[in-house]
């Protein structure tokens, strides 16, 4: 019982982070005046395609919904899958155009790796393997959730969370990789490494 209100609890928060961080990035690029640029059209896709991914994912995670549901479950899976792959190729675009030099690189691993989680997650369905499906769509929406984490990290001061780099453009640099490289790393190791370790362990007993 405590497991199950915990887990409410967190996808409840996770729900409420971003449509917060979508309304402030909205808010942020298009009613903010001089902030639009001639990628405006890349900028609105991007924030379009991103909606899907981050409000259906704790859908897709709900046990009883996907169970009880099957045919919805299936749906909104496939709009969710839609939604990343757009995302990924929006982010790719917006990484391959981007004006910041140490924003190009571990923003197109990020939109790559995002793109190659997603259409795993997406071939191994088709094929049957729950199992590896599942770890999939837990990497891909990892992934997704960068959106969301990289802002919430970016509320705090860059130079008390870095206090360690002087420069302001390396700090910037460091936040796009930390973004994303801690979230898949997180996932790793708890369906993953961990469980590895487990069976390991209780082969050897």
């Amino acid at each position: 019982m405590k497991r199950r209100h915990l887990d409410k609890a967190f996808w409840l928060i996770v729900a409420l982070l971003s449509a917060y961080y979508l309304y402030r990035g909205i808010k942020f690029r298009f009613f903010t005046e001089g902030n639009l640029t001639t990628k405006e059209i890349w900028y609105y896709a991007h924030l379009a395609t991103a909606i899907a991914p981050l409000l259906l994912g704790p859908l897709q995670f709900w046990t009883w919904l996907r169970l009880n549901h099957v045919t919805i479950h299936r749906t909104l899976g496939k709009i969710y899958i839609i939604g990343s792959i757009l995302g990924g190729l929006t982010a790719l675009y917006l990484g391959i155009t981007i004006d910041l030099d140490g924003s190009v690189v571990p923003l197109i691993l990020l939109s790559t790796t995002w793109l190659f989680m997603t259409v795993s997650a997406w071939i191994t369905i088709r094929r049957g393997n729950i199992i590896a499906h599942r770890l999939f769509v837990i990497r891909s929406y990892a992934l997704a959730m960068v959106f969301v984490f990289l802002r919430l990290v970016g509320d705090i001061p860059q130079e008390k969370l870095f206090f360690f780099i002087e420069s302001p453009e390396i700090r910037d640099t460091t936040l796009e990789w930390i973004s994303w490289i801690i979230p898949l790393l997180i996932v790793e190791l708890v369906f993953s490494w961990i469980p590895s370790m487990k069976r390991k362990q209780a082969t050897l007993k």
